[in-house]
C-alpha cells in the first residue's frame, strides 16, 4: 500500500528557483570564484528503485521537480533505496530530500561511479521526514537514498519521496588534501573541558571542516570557519592527546597537526587517600593462576579501582573488589596485597598480606617468563625455522633477531621508514611460506607519503635486496593498519588502515580500511574479487574496515580479523571473499549495519582495542590495548564460543601475539610513547606456555 501524501505548496519552478539560489548563495561564500557553480544536476534523470510501490509511485516522480508528485518504495519493506543516474561523474556538495508522511528513521546517502560500488557520504539513524537539505561532501554518477528504518513501523506504508534533489558541479575531481593545522595548543584546562585553538590550514580549492581526534578517536567536526573549539565531557585526572585534521570539500583529508598533550586536573581538591582493603583472600587457586577477594576501601570521596601486586611489582587491576593474577609458576608461593586508588590518583596504604601455593600441573592459559626487554616498540612478531624470533621495532625502525635464550641480533634498519608522531612507523612483518628455500621477509611500513609494502633476503644476520611491492596504502597519524599473514591459499593478506578518512574505507579504489590479498610477488592475484574493476580494487579481499590490527589462519584455511573501533565496539570477523564489513556506517553492531557482514564478536571499547591475533589449535588469541589483556576465544564452527581474559593490568598494554615453534605463545607488550622517538619505551617480549 503507498502512502498517503502530505502535499506541501510548493511549485515546481519555485523548488528549482529557490534551490539554485541557495546553492549559488553558498557556493559563492564558501569557495574560490574559480569552482565552477553547483547547480541541480538530477532533475528529469533516469532513477530507479529496489522495489515497486506501483505505477503511480514511480522513482521518475522524486526527480521531476514537482512536489506534488512522489516516488514510493513497496509497502512495509526494509531496506529500500531509490538511485539516480546523473549521465556522468560529478562533485556532489548538497542532496535535498523532500519526504511525504511516509520518511526514513535511518537511512544513508551513497554515491557510485559504477552502479555496484558505492560509498556513504551521508548516514543518520535520526530522520525527521519532511525537509532535509543536506551539506554533503562526495563523488559519482549515481546517487542513491538507502532507507534502512522507516519513520512509520508496524503499518504497511513503505519510503515516500516527493523530491531528490542532488546538487554539484562537473568538475574534474580533487585528490589534493590540504595542508596540515598547525600550532595546535590547548588552553583553560579545567576538570571536564579544555580550549583547543590551531593555524588554518589550506587547500587548491577549499578547506570544508576541521576533525578533532583524541588518540586516534574521533570527537567532532567542526566548521572550516572555527579555528577553535571547546572540548567537553572531559574526565578529571586523564591524559588527553587531541589533534586535528583538515577536510577539504572533496573529502581529502590532511595530514595530522601537532598533537596537544594534557592531563585534566581533579575535579576538587582531595588530599585524602582511601583506607586500605581490608580481608585480602584467596578464593581459588590453579597451577598457574590465584584468584583473589578482599573488603572494599573507603574514602572521602570515592575509590575507583585497585591494584594488585606481589612485592613491589604490580601484577593485576580491577574495578571491583575481586581478581584474578595468571602468568604464575606452578607449585610456588606467592605473596599478595592491594591498594586503593581514589579519582585523583592518591594511593592508599596496603590491604594485609595473603601467600598462596600454586598447585601443580599446567593451565589452559600457564605460567608467563620474561624472555628480553627492549626500549622501544616492538610490533610484529614471526619465527625463523630455527626457533628464534624475529620482530620490528615501530620507532627505531630496525628489525631484530632473538633466541628462545633472550640473545638479541640486529638484522639491519629498513629504509625508507617514517613515523607519523603517534601509531605510523615500522609495523607488521611476515616470512615466506617457502622461506626455508627463499629467505624472504615481508614488511608493512609507513613512508613519507603513505604505508607501503616491501619485500627483502634474510641472508645470515643481514637484510638485503629489498624491493617495493605495493604503494599508495593511506597514511595518517593514527588509523594506518599494518599486519600482514600469508594465508592457507599462500597469498599474502594485509591489514590496512582507513588513514582518517571515512570514505577510503567503502571506496574499492582506495587501498585504506581493507584486506588486501597478493601473490608473493606483489601483483594482484586474477581471482580476488573485484579484480575485474581494475586499479587499487584489483588487490581488495574484504572492505569497510576502520583500521585493521590483526590477522590469523585457522585449520580450515579461513582468515580471521580483528580490528579497532571508534567509540562503541572493537570486532572480531570472519572474513569472506568481497564481503564490506560496514565501516563508517556501520561500527560493531552500532550504525546502520543493514546489508553489511556482521562481527563475529564485539567488544566494549575500553575493554579490548585490540592489537594482534593469533590462532593456536582453533582457538583465537588477541592481545588488547588499552584493555591490557590477552583474550582466549574457542571457535565453535564459524562462531566465537566461550572467551576468557588473562593478566588484566599484569603486563599493561599487549600488542602481538605469536604461535612459537614449541607450542607456547610469545607475546609482546606495548607501554610506549606515540612519538615516533626511538628508544623511549618501555616493553617486554614475553611467552606464555599453553597447555
Amino acid at each position: 500500500m503507498a502512502p498517503r501524501s502530505r502535499r506541501l505548496p510548493v511549485t515546481r519552478t519555485g523548488i528549482l528557483a529557490t534551490a539554485l539560489a541557495v546553492a549559488v548563495t553558498s557556493l559563492v561564500s564558501a569557495a574560490p570564484a574559480a569552482v565552477a557553480a553547483d547547480v541541480l544536476l538530477s532533475q528529469g534523470k533516469p532513477a530507479t528503485e529496489s522495489a515497486s510501490g506501483g505505477a503511480n509511485y514511480a522513482p521518475r516522480n522524486a526527480v521531476d521537480g514537482n512536489s506534488g508528485t512522489r516516488w514510493a518504495s513497496k509497502s512495509n519493506t526494509d531496506p529500500a533505496w531509490i538511485r539516480v543516474d546523473l549521465g556522468a561523474s560529478a562533485n556532489i556538495s548538497r542532496v535535498r530530500l523532500q519526504w511525504d508522511l511516509s520518511c526514513a528513521k535511518a537511512y544513508r546517502v551513497e554515491t557510485s561511479e559504477n552502479d555496484s560500488t558505492w560509498t556513504s557520504i551521508y548516514t543518520t539513524a535520526d530522520g525527521k521526514g519532511g525537509v532535509e537539505d543536506l551539506t554533503v561532501t562526495g563523488r559519482g554518477r549515481y546517487v542513491r537514498v538507502y532507507g534502512t528504518t522507516r519513520c512509520r513501523t508496524g503499518t504497511s506504508y513503505g519510503y515516500s519521496l516527493q523530491e531528490f534533489q542532488v546538487f554539484g558541479n562537473s568538475g574534474p575531481a580533487d585528490v589534493e588534501p590540504p595542508s596540515p593545522p598547525s600550532d595546535l595548543v590547548a588552553s583553560d584546562i579545567k576538570h571536564d573541558s579544555a580550549k583547543l585553538t590551531w593555524k588554518a590550514a589550506t587547500d587548491n580549492v577549499a578547506v570544508a571542516g576541521y576533525d578533532i581526534y583524541n588518540l586516534g578517536q574521533f570527537q567532532k567536526s567542526v566548521p572550516a570557519t572555527d579555528l577553535t573549539t571547546v572540548m567537553t565531557g572531559l574526565k578529571p585526572n586523564v591524559n588527553y592527546g587531541f589533534y586535528v585534521n583538515a577536510r577539504d570539500v572533496a573529502g581529502n583529508v590532511s595530514q595530522a597537526s601537532n598533537t596537544a598533550e594534557f592531563k585534566t586536573p581533579p575535579a576538587q581538591d582531595d588530599p585524602i587517600p582511601p583506607t586500605a582493603p581490608k580481608n585480602l583472600r584467596s578464593t581459588g587457586v590453579t597451577a598457574n593462576s590465584v584468584s583473589l577477594a578482599w573488603d572494599p576501601a573507603t574514602d572521602n570521596i570515592g575509590v575507583t579501582r585497585y591494584e594488585v601486586y606481589t612485592g613491589s611489582t604490580k601484577v593485576g587491576d580491577a574495578t571491583g573488589t575481586s581478581a584474578t593474577i595468571g602468568g604464575r609458576s606452578a607449585n610456588t608461593e606467592y605473596t599478595f596485597t592491594v591498594k586503593a586508588f581514589d579519582a585523583v590518583g592518591n594511593a592508599g596504604p596496603a590491604s594485609n598480606a595473603v601467600t598462596v601455593k600454586t598447585r601443580s600441573g599446567g593451565d589452559q592459559v600457564g605460567a608467563v617468563t620474561q624472555i628480553a626487554t627492549d626500549n622501544d616498540v616492538p610490533w610484529g612478531l614471526a619465527f625463523l625455522p630455527d626457533g628464534s624470533g624475529i620482530y620490528s621495532r615501530r620507532d627505531a625502525q630496525d628489525i631484530v633477531k632473538i633466541t628462545p635464550a633472550g640473545v638479541k641480533t640486529t638484522l639491519g634498519k629498513v629504509p625508507g621508514v617514517s613515523g607519523t608522531n603517534g601509531e605510523g612507523g615500522l609495523l607488521g612483518i611476515e616470512l615466506s611460506p617457502t622461506f626455508a628455500s627463499d629467505g624472504l621477509i615481508y614488511v608493512y611500513h609507513t613512508a613519507s607519503g603513505d604505508n607501503r609494502i616491501v619485500r627483502a633476503k634474510i641472508e645470515g644476520n643481514s637484510l638485503t635486496g629489498w624491493t617495493t611491492l605495493l604503494t599508495g596504502i593511506p597514511r595518517n597519524k593514527f588509523h594506518n593498519g599494518g599486519r600482514l599473514r600469508f594465508g592457507a591459499d599462500g597469498k599474502l593478506y594485509a591489514g590496512t588502515g582507513d588513514g582518517q578518512s571515512k570514505p577510503n574505507a567503502q571506496n574499492k579504489q582506495s587501498l585504506g580500511g581493507k584486506v588486501l590479498r597478493l601473490n608473493p610477488d606483489g601483483t594482484a592475484p586474477s581471482d580476488n574479487p573485484f579484480f575485474g574493476e581494475g586499479g587499487n580494487a584489483r588487490y581488495v579481499w574484504t572492505y569497510g574496515h576502520r583500521n585493521v590490527q590483526g590477522l590469523a589462519v585457522d585449520s580450515q584455511g579461513r582468515m580471521w580479523q580483528a580490528e579497532l573501533g571508534d567509540g562503541n565496539m572493537d570486532e572480531i570477523n570472519l572474513l569472506q571473499k568481497g564481503g564490506n564489513y560496514g565501516w563508517s556506517s556501520c561500527e560493531g553492531t552500532a550504525g546502520n549495519c543493514s546489508g553489511y557482514i556482521a562481527p563475529k564478536k564485539t567488544f566494549s571499547v575500553g575493554s579490548a582495542s585490540p592489537s594482534g591475533l593469533a590462532i593456536v589449535n582453533d582457538v583465537l588469541f588477541l592481545a588488547a590495548l588499552r584493555g591490557e589483556r590477552l583474550y582466549r576465544m574457542q571457535i565453535n564452527g564459524s562462531s566465537v564460543g566461550t572467551t576468557t581474559s588473562h593478566f588484566q593490568g599484569t603486563y599493561g598494554r599487549l600488542r602481538t601475539p605469536e604461535p612459537a615453534p614449541d607450542g607456547s605463545l610469545w607475546v609482546t607488550t606495548s607501554n610506549g610513547d606515540k612519538d615516533s622517538t626511538a628508544g623511549n619505551s618501555n616493553t617486554k617480549l614475553l611467552k606464555v606456555a599453553l597447555n
